[in-house]
């Protein structure tokens, strides 16, 4: 139960760094989304009920710091975890490259569904700036997914042993 508190915790502190604190020092696409990485981890890396229980209190605190529609960041955050959990037991293995690519198809997908949902909407949010910064904020977030998601495992597996 220790690393649900760790990946809480974790999460609630990316987040509200990145809300609170670098945001008024970075841009946006220069800041991980955290909770995004942490309902990812809580998918591929913790078992069944005990993942779900990480994801739910993180998917509401990226519903809470999003500036979406309410419920959508939420709902799309738990579809998140069940489509990120179906990776983790179908085809997962633990190297770096997979990580890197499950992330980056993920992060893609999402940005890719809040195009389409902006254009449903009659929005017209995109374009090339727009799309250039959106594809800096993937690459980085999921080179930090990569160290990170290494090096939480890594150090439980040692606790647990």
């Amino acid at each position: 139960m220790r690393p649900v508190f760790a990946l809480i915790a974790i999460a609630f502190a990316g987040t509200a760094g990145n809300v609170w604190v670098l945001s008024g020092l970075l841009p946006w696409f220069f800041l991980p989304d955290f909770s995004f990485l942490a309902i990812v981890y809580a998918g591929l890396f913790f078992p069944g009920l005990l993942g779900f229980l990480a994801a739910l209190p993180v998917a509401f605190f990226r519903e809470v710091t999003a500036g979406a529609p309410p419920g959508s960041i939420f709902f799309s955050s738990l579809g998140l975890y069940f489509l990120t959990r179906e990776i983790s037991l179908r085809m997962f293995l633990r190297s770096e490259f997979l990580i890197l690519a499950v992330v980056a198809s993920l992060l893609a997908a999402e940005s890719i569904s809040i195009v389409l949902l902006m254009q449903i909407s009659g929005a017209l949010p995109f374009s090339l700036l727009w799309g250039w910064k959106e594809g800096v904020r993937i690459a980085w977030t999921s080179l930090i997914a990569v160290f990170l998601f290494m090096d939480l495992s890594t150090r439980w597996q040692r606790v647990r042993e």
